[in-house]
């Protein structure tokens, strides 16, 4: 991996010869910045370009990551459930703590109950709404939807 190094304004002088050190650095500073070196500048998203430009390969580098992240990571999603009784809507974009959550499921039943299940775990963090929960102005309403977490 190339090392970055930062160029003082003062080392560059107009009409007169490059150092080679300050030549080797203009010639690795652009490899330690791809190769995400300590020091060395982020490539902006904007500079990616429009999503239609968006590759194969570029697609795939993202799903990898994304296949690494561990379960109620930030970025994942869950499918989740209120821990106690709302007595409102939940919107889309809403957002809630994880500890006012738990893990859910569906399970079939033959139509006895609720087919919304849920665990006594928790998720960690700050979650985003990604449905919808009708409260429907009855008592005890418990809901289920999917979340993102955000922090």
């Amino acid at each position: 991996m190339a090392d970055w190094t930062t160029i003082p304004d003062s080392s560059i002088e107009p009409g007169k010869p490059i150092r080679s050190i300050d030549g080797l650095a203009l010639r690795d500073n652009p490899i330690a910045a791809f190769e995400g070196a300590s020091g060395a500048p982020r490539l902006a998203d904007a500079a990616l370009g429009p999503a239609a430009s968006a590759t194969t390969a570029g697609r795939d580098w993202v799903l990898a990551r994304t296949a690494l992240a561990d379960v109620g990571a930030v970025g994942t999603y869950a499918f989740l459930k209120t821990a106690s009784a709302i007595n409102a809507d939940i919107a889309a974009g809403a957002t809630r703590a994880g500890s006012e959550l738990r893990y859910a499921g569906v399970t079939e039943d033959g139509g006895i109950g609720s087919p919304f299940i849920g665990t006594s775990s928790s998720p960690a963090g700050t979650w985003r709404c990604m449905g919808f929960i009708d409260y429907r102005g009855q008592s005890g309403t418990l809901g289920t939807t999917l979340w993102l977490r955000i922090a």
